[in-house]
């Protein structure tokens, strides 16, 4: 993945250089350098304990490969080389995602969060809101973190921690067991598939790169504290009037981290501030079911930006007969094999 250089000046006067992965495909190539201006552009935010390439199946999919696509590694995460500070949260994710779109000239956007990259999406949506053209979000945060998630994910992050001990020069793999394990409880279920196993890999490769040695301490800052630091937006009842962007929320109905009752109040905050929001379910779906459930999720996202597109449909190219995943080739060496029918909308 290439990189982008952002500096960044903090409350003492230092200079703080980081260095972001990001990834920008267009219906013809799918390592472009630079978006279609003509084009409409989506942006991708990814969830915690993922990264860019686990994006692949909305980068797979040929009709939504009629717009511009681009996805960056958020700090802590993936092949990005940034510093992450006590003060980790939505606010600062999406500053950078304003700061990276600017350097790579997209001017308005369409995005779609995950999970906590969905409070990422609605965040610039308030901060931005001249630049968001709409927000797809799926598997909607809560306005406070639920109490048994928060010790979840403490679970999961204390047995990584024991797992990869600076003091010892070797793994404890039941540790690590224990700590994928409980990952992958939340995130899909149980469901296993092809892709969900190649995602496992690639994730404990990356988790590898970022999260041990002197950054141990980074898995509870990025997975645990992010949570805690997240002030509700009901704090600020007149931000979410800000967000001009028409909102489209997706529950998977088999999630056991967030149960409906959370994405209907956060409908409901949406509509108390006059945005245009609503709400579908994924029926069957886990947590992260963007990748059990491509097609499903692809077809609520192309018909969700087809009806806000600022393009007439007429002057959008055609949908390729095949496309190239950016990233296929990095899951490939994590034993995945593409099924094109896996991720293609008919």
């Amino acid at each position: 993945m290439p990189h982008l250089t952002i500096q960044s000046l903090d409350d003492g006067g230092r200079v703080h250089v980081n260095s972001f992965a990001y990834t920008i495909s267009t219906p013809t190539d799918p390592f472009a350098t630079e978006i279609i201006q003509t084009l409409p552009t989506i942006v991708l935010i990814h969830p915690v304990y993922a990264a860019a390439a686990m994006l692949h199946p909305i980068f797979a999919d040929r009709h939504l490969r009629r717009f511009n696509i681009v996805v960056m590694d958020l700090r802590g995460h993936g092949e990005t080389k940034a510093d992450v500070d006590d003060n980790y949260g939505r606010a600062v994710l999406a500053a950078d995602v304003l700061k990276i779109t600017e350097q790579l000239k997209i001017p308005t956007f369409h995005v779609v969060g995950i999970a906590t990259g969905g409070s990422v999406a609605l965040e610039l949506a308030i901060l931005a809101p001249e630049r968001v053209r709409s927000v797809f979000v799926i598997s909607p945060a809560p306005q406070v973190e639920p109490v048994e998630s928060i010790q979840g994910r403490q679970e999961i992050a204390d047995l990584w921690n024991q797992a990869h001990r600076t003091d010892s020069t070797e793994i404890d793999e039941i540790a690590a067991a224990d700590a994928i394990y409980g990952a992958l409880q939340l995130m899909y279920s149980n469901i296993e598939t092809p892709l969900t196993k190649a995602f496992t890999s690639y994730g404990v490769s990356k988790a590898r790169l970022n999260w041990t040695g002197e950054n141990l301490h980074l898995i509870n800052t990025v997975t645990v504290d992010f949570f805690l630091n997240q002030h509700p937006f009901t704090a600020s009842p007149s931000s979410l009037k800000r967000i001009r962007a028409p909102v489209m929320l997706i529950h998977c109905s088999e999630d056991i981290v967030y149960p409906h009752s959370d994405a209907r109040e956060l409908l409901e905050l949406l509509l108390e501030a006059d945005v245009d929001a609503r709400l579908a379910v994924l029926e069957g779906a886990p947590h992260w079911g963007w990748v059990t459930h491509p097609e499903e999720t692809n077809a609520l996202l192309y018909d969700f930006i087809m009806s806000n597109c600022e393009l007439d449909a007429s002057k959008l190219p055609p949908p390729p007969d095949s496309v190239e995943s950016p990233f296929l080739e990095e899951l490939a060496r994590h034993g995945f094999v593409e099924d094109e029918s896996d991720v293609d909308l008919e």
